[in-house]
């Protein structure tokens, strides 16, 4: 092919090759492009990028390869020591050399960005293929066409790289911010940390300072469930020797770093190959070790990995400790609830064992008076009156305290947690079974929670005291735009009109309470009792609508 052809030839397909944003891809068929627009028998490609690429594509003899080797490392060198820079006035230099026993021509060209050398290309040329002004020109070309688009490409992979990382410590401030949830927070981090290192796998072991042990916490890879809650000596391993030491570390073969243990390897059926490792460290304390394993590619973890990797710890770590912290602050709430609630329950049941039954008493007592003969002057039938008017004052001031007596729990985990903590109350009593549905999406008001959870302990209360029921339902229900608070039992039902009537009675103070409670978050009070079978047995409903639901105080 004339050489006219051949350079248009090599600028058609050089720029082929621009469409390719895979540094190591655009290598390989870039070498496949100079081999076989110059006729070569092979050739070698050597990128000085991060990591450093290698191509070679035809079969090389033994001294050709060597003396190829040689010119590469001799390139390598100067690279890795400082900028090489050669004017683009002229043409590139060229080196050439024939292999002594079979007469081939050897050559080899940097490749250009600019003005600075980022590689070379060597090729192996045949006997007879001599390398001519118009074919030394050509190569040239292909060198700088080369190298600038190799390493435009490799900026664009890196800077896709940085993209990436950034992708990935936002997603996990995000999850600092949005979750306390430690273990999915984790190992949404670990499943990021493996695919931006581009790694097999990724741990996070946590230090047990009694133990003095290293706890595989949470861990992505093919091998992950069996190494959860695993553990290691804090003096054992690679891993332990971070730990302890504070320093990171990377070990491309692992199998022949002194530190390294198989035992994890063992008991997993997981094969190691080379390892990076960072601490986890919180105010200058070290809590663990962030672990990634077997690079896929063959170069190994490298500074950038480390680097990219402490980031990631930072980060990590800061949510342990946050999450720790967070757990801290709802352990000791929960014991005050508790405290809360314990002492609730035993003024509760103070008042109405100790002042409410003695004054039920004392009314009960006064109503027998006025019926005596005894006391049918109109001046004692007055105070009488006066004193049993006194009385159920006092009776309903007890009441209202005992409704107001609601668990801590209602304002801070809802009503459904406090009816639940109450019915687990009341099973063990082993009075009566419990049965208990309700809707979770429902969201009640606080002070309409108030009322249904003192509706229901007064209902199920009055169940305990009079109606030897063998079983309780409760139920919390949506039926069209209304909710529905149902208490029902099995046990002795009562004639409802009759105790309305006998206003001084226990029972009819309870209703009358209970009416009261409903009016005020305006809901309906039902209330259905059956002395005999079949259905024998009382039903307490409380009827709300939905716009009423979400009633405050």
């Amino acid at each position: 092919m004339p050489a006219g052809q051949l350079a248009a030839s090599a600028a058609d397909e050089l720029f082929e090759l621009a469409s390719i944003h895979k540094v190591d891809t655009l290598l390989s068929k870039a070498l496949s492009v100079a081999v076989r627009l110059l006729g070569a028998e092979a050739g070698s490609i050597l990128f000085q990028g991060q990591p450093v690429l290698v191509h070679r594509a035809g079969p090389f003899r033994p001294e050709a390869l060597k003396r190829i080797e040689h010119w590469e490392q001799v390139v390598s060198r100067r690279l890795l020591d400082t900028a090489w820079h050669i004017p683009t006035t002229g043409a590139l230099p060229i080196s050439t050399s024939k292999a002594a026993s079979n007469q081939l021509a050897l050559v080899n060209i940097p490749l250009l960005r600019d003005s600075t050398v980022v590689g070379s290309l060597s090729l192996v040329l045949s006997p007879g293929n001599e390398l001519t002004p118009s074919l030394r020109q050509l190569l040239g070309q292909i060198a700088q066409g080369i190298g600038q688009l190799a390493s435009l490409v490799a900026e664009f992979e890196s800077a896709q790289q940085r993209l990436n990382q950034i992708g990935v410590f936002y997603q996990i401030g995000q999850a600092l911010v949005t979750t306390f949830d430690i273990n999915q927070l984790l190992s949404d981090a670990m499943q990021l940390a493996a695919n931006v290192i581009d790694a097999g796998a990724a741990s996070i072991m946590l230090i047990d300072e009694d133990c003095k042990e290293l706890i595989f916490e949470v861990s992505h890879g093919t091998r992950s469930k069996m190494l959860r809650q695993q553990r290691i000596p804090l003096d054992e391993g690679i891993a332990g020797w971070v730990a302890r030491h504070g320093h990171p570390v990377i070990a491309n073969n692992a199998r022949t770093d002194p530190r390294f243990s198989h035992r994890v390897d063992v008991r997993t059926g997981f094969l190691t190959q080379s390892i990076a490792a960072v601490p986890l460290k919180v105010k200058g304390h070290i809590i663990g070790v962030l672990e990634v394993l077997n690079k896929y590619s063959g170069d190994g973890f490298n500074h950038g990995d480390i680097q990219l990797m402490n980031s990631i710890a930072a980060q990590v770590a800061i949510a342990i400790e946050n999450a720790r912290l967070y757990q801290r602050v709802q352990q000791e709430k929960d014991q005050i609830i508790r405290a809360e609630e314990n002492a609730r329950q035993v003024l509760a049941q103070s008042l109405h064992e100790g002042p409410l039954q003695g004054l039920l008493t004392v009314s009960t007592r006064l109503e027998q008076l006025e019926g005596s003969a005894d006391v049918k002057s109109k001046p004692v039938q007055n105070e009488l009156e006066e004193l049993r008017k006194l009385v159920r004052g006092a009776i309903r001031s007890t009441r209202e305290v005992l409704y107001d007596l609601r668990p801590a729990m209602i304002e801070t985990q809802g009503l459904v947690v406090a009816l639940e903590q109450y019915i687990d109350q009341v099973r063990a009593a082993e009075r009566f079974t419990v049965h208990f549905e309700t809707i979770e999406s429902l969201k009640f008001g606080s002070e309409v929670a108030a009322t249904i959870f003192s509706i229901v302990h007064e209902a199920i209360s009055n169940i305990e005291r009079h109606a030897h029921a063998r079983n309780v339902w409760l139920s919390l229900e949506q039926q069209d735009n209304r909710c529905v608070v149902a208490v029902r039992d099995d046990g002795r039902g009562f004639d409802v009109e009759a105790v309305k009537i006998v206003s001084g009675q226990n029972e009819a103070f309870g209703l009358s309470m209970m009416r009261e409670r409903a009016d005020a978050i305006e809901a309906a009070l039902l209330i259905e009792s059956r002395l005999q079978a079949p259905n024998q047995g009382t039903t307490v409903q409380l009827i709300i609508s939905l716009e009423n639901l979400g009633r405050n105080r």
